[in-house]
């Protein structure tokens, strides 16, 4: 038994040692092809057609980091077989074959990006190939609303990702071209491995958007005059298979690459300006968290805008959905009004940028868990309005304190009203009064004192010093008498500022274990106007009454009048070179 197992480990050993060296000798001869490729006369360059548009994609800056690195060295990945560039399929007069290919994915507890579907199509419009994948693992989200698949297509499918890999293998030879929208990411959903290629993504782009690609539809719509996606909205693999070819033919016709567009102008919906768009969120983030960056309380931004939101629409949100830090999620906040949404995004502390479509996006520091707000409180604090809450946020908040989270709405807003009177009361009887007799203060004060003389901060250990910089958040860098003099700076500094604050403040110190920066961003470009729109808000003020002025001049021969009553400036002749050295103290 123990001899069996022993020769399967050595069996697989040899096969990974076997597949390496066969990977290390194909990226040494694609290597070798690709050097050659570069090499390659002007005058036999073609100067439209498909190998054209090859040379296009492989010119694109980012066709290094997404096609040129493909993992095809792993296990489970396929390499289409004697792989050539066009060089060499020029040479051996072999014309290049357009093939479109589109895929689509789902998330699995195994793979975000999982392959559930795939079309290929024809240069003539004939489908080669279209069936449903079962993906490996446990459906989680399939996507509906962009695939427009159900759990009940799934039944009786059998085909595996290995199946597609071997069907792709025999359509592909050395003069096929894959064509496609971001093929990249289908041929990673495939794990498949191709060249040459025709991305067409990396054919088209807008003005003053270099982050941003056109969408296959919108490029239809301009270029082909096309619509696309009428029904319902869903993805159709074959379609968009057909469009992405039917625009390379369409770019193939052309002597010169088409010039950047202008960014698209659709309109955006006045819901949708509303709303705030959170991304790059862990899987499982509570929503207390989410509402915390709009709450002045967590100390997260100036001006509180917690009451404006009216609700958040998300998949994946804690507590149901259990916490996953290598999987995201994104969330929709919706504000009571386009003004409200506007002004909790700009009071939001964090760096300010754009996104590829030019829309207003920060980057957001997000307290995370339950956060202890600790000082003095108003003895008449207001008790908040809990029905504004969910049903899951009430059962959370009753969970912190260790109160029963069964029942109806009502019963669990009466508890939590009860919850936090009896905390208001505790507050108002025992906070503050330095001369209540209490130890408590004494005790709280202890774990926070600074060492107050040398002699005590010199007996400290380098790494007790260390500690005590790095929770103060000063740098802990130099020798031990310099964190010393450091600390001593510090305790100094503080003993000031304490002598300063006065009894029965508000003022409050945030603490909280965990921060975490996401992502939030308008839902529209230039301060909630639709993408593309001309900035109205920007031109200076009583612009539109000049331009109306000089339009009314020009009607009635103004301009030309004061164009002639104009009187032209005196033009100074320049001095001589002669003068102009003299002027510099320079002799002839």
């Amino acid at each position: 038994m123990l001899e069996a197992i022993a020769g399967d480990k050595t069996d697989t050993i040899e096969q990974q040692a076997r597949f390496q060296l066969g990977y290390s000798q194909w990226q040494t001869r694609k290597g070798e092809w690709v050097k050659w490729q570069k090499d390659q006369p002007r005058d036999e360059v073609p100067k439209r057609g498909p190998w054209t548009l090859v040379a296009r994609t492989e010119r694109h800056p980012s066709f290094a980091e997404q096609y040129a690195s493909l993992p095809s060295h792993l296990p489970g990945w396929r390499r289409s077989e004697k792989q050539r560039p066009p060089r060499w399929c020029i040479g051996k007069n072999l014309d290049p074959v357009m093939v479109g290919l589109d895929c689509e994915m789902c998330e699995t507890d195994v793979d975000q990006r999982a392959l559930v579907g795939v079309s290929v199509v024809g240069v003539d419009g004939t489908v080669l190939l279209k069936t449903l994948v079962k993906p490996p693992g446990k459906i989680v989200d399939l996507k509906p609303d962009i695939t427009g698949l159900k759990m009940k297509d799934f039944k009786g499918v059998k085909t595996t990702l290995k199946d597609v890999q071997d069907k792709l293998a025999a359509l592909c030879t050395p003069n096929t071209v894959l064509v496609g929208h971001g093929l990249v990411h289908d041929l990673k959903a495939l794990k498949f491995d191709h060249a040459p290629v025709i991305d067409t993504a990396f054919l088209f782009s807008y003005k003053n958007l270099p982050r941003s690609t056109p969408g296959l539809a919108d490029l239809c719509k301009r270029l082909l005059s096309s619509e696309m996606r009428k029904g319902d909205g869903t993805h159709d693999s074959v379609e968009d298979a057909k469009m992405a070819l039917e625009l390379a033919k369409w770019e193939c016709l052309n002597d010169k690459p088409t010039t950047p567009m202008d960014p698209p102008t659709d309109k955006v919906d006045p819901r949708d300006l509303t709303k705030l768009f959170i991304h790059r969120l862990p899987r499982g983030v509570l929503l207390s968290d989410l509402r915390g960056l709009f709450d002045k309380q967590r100390g997260a931004i100036g001006v509180d805008h917690l009451g404006d939101i009216v609700a958040l629409h998300g998949k994946f949100l804690g507590p149901e959905t259990a916490l996953d830090l290598k999987r995201t999620t994104s969330v929709y906040v919706e504000f009571t009004s386009v003004d409200k949404a506007n002004a909790a995004f700009t009071s939001l502390r964090g760096g300010k940028g754009t996104d590829a479509l030019g829309r207003p996006q920060k980057a957001v520091r997000m307290l995370e868990g339950e956060v202890q707000v600790v000082g003095s409180k108003p003895k008449n604090a207001a008790t908040p309005n809990f029905s504004k809450m969910t049903v899951t946020e009430m059962r959370l908040a009753l969970e912190q304190r260790q109160l029963p989270t069964n029942g109806l709405k009502p019963e669990l807003v009466e508890r939590l009203t009860a919850a936090m009177a009896g905390d208001v009361d505790s507050d108002s009887e025992g906070g503050g009064d330095s001369d209540s007799g209490s130890d408590s203060d004494d005790d709280d004060d202890d774990g926070d004192k600074e060492p107050g003389t040398e002699e005590k901060l010199s007996a400290l250990t380098v790494p007790k010093l260390k500690e005590a910089l790095e929770t103060r958040g000063l740098d802990t860098a130099g020798a031990k008498g310099d964190l010393v003099k450091r600390l001593e700076t510090a305790a100094a500094k503080k003993s000031a500022k304490g002598g300063n604050e006065k009894a029965g403040e508000t003022e409050k110190n945030v603490q909280s274990s965990k921060t975490r920066v996401v992502m939030v961003r308008k839902m529209a470009a230039h301060g909630g106007r639709a993408i593309g729109a001309s900035d109205k808000h920007n031109e200076p003020a009583g612009k539109g009454e000049e331009l109306k002025g000089a339009l009314k001049r020009k009607l009635e021969g103004g301009d030309e009048k004061e164009k002639k009553d104009e009187k032209k400036p005196r033009r100074v002749p320049r001095p001589s070179r002669n003068a102009r050295l003299a002027a510099k103290g320079i002799g002839k």
